[in-house]
């Protein structure tokens, strides 16, 4: 069973990958390699910011931090492009919260991290109660019209390049993405239909990804039980 969920999740991995760079145009290219039924029509280059609102995150101190209160999202509730919550969120009195609040479907991105590798993943806000939690300072939030397609989009080359190019870091340095420089990163766009459809499309793809990665992570786990149990 788990070598079973294992193949899966791979298979899933390596779909979603390739769909990446077939279905979002390549080179400055007006056109994808695969397009959904119906749409020829070439895509639009725009501006990051033309498309995706972004807004840095909130600054706090020690003494701020409670065990109830204003959840803060940070790099942590980012797991392989997928959303999680933990025990070791850190959370906040709700007087030193002075920005807007997150909501589902904004995009959570990390603009700073002690790991350079990570600087720059992101995923989709889900599950969460509304006015409930805020995007940390070394996060920035994302939202959009179409936060699925623009999810799968900085899955494409194009924002693996600005990544390269602009977030700097490494040897002890912290690793850091400007809004700036992301604001102004070009981005290919198709009509909203299609834009819907690709979201759709990727959306899906995640939640079977993740689907066969939580099975996974439980047989794992019930093996590693079990193994403790059931030998003397």
């Amino acid at each position: 069973l788990i070598t079973l969920h294992q193949r899966k999740f791979e298979k899933l991995t390596n779909v979603k990958k390739s769909m990446l760079e077939k279905m979002f145009p390549q080179n400055g290219s007006s056109y994808p390699k695969i397009r959904f039924k119906g749409f020829t029509d070439p895509w639009e280059q725009r501006k990051f910011s033309d498309v995706v609102a972004t807004r840095r995150g909130l600054t706090y101190k020690p003494s701020d931090i409670r065990k109830n209160g204003v959840r803060v999202l940070r790099s942590s509730n980012i797991a392989e492009d997928s959303f999680v919550l933990s025990d070791e969120d850190v959370f906040v009195v709700r007087e030193a919260v002075n920005i807007d609040c997150v909501r589902a479907n904004d995009i959570l991105i990390t603009a700073a991290n002690g790991s350079s590798r990570l600087v720059g993943k992101h995923t989709i806000i889900s599950g969460i109660p509304e006015e409930s939690a805020v995007h940390g300072g070394f996060m920035l939030l994302g939202t959009t019209k179409e936060p699925h397609f623009v999810n799968a989009s900085m899955g494409s080359s194009w924002y693996r390049r600005f990544i390269e190019l602009f977030v700097a870091g490494g040897n002890g340095a912290i690793g850091n993405l400007n809004k700036n420089d992301l604001d102004n990163q070009d981005i290919a766009i198709p009509s909203e239909k299609e834009q819907k459809k690709i979201g759709s499309f990727f959306r899906q793809l995640d939640n079977l990804i993740t689907l066969h990665q939580r099975e996974l992570e439980k047989l794992q786990n019930i093996k590693k039980s079990m193994l403790e149990k059931m030998f003397v």
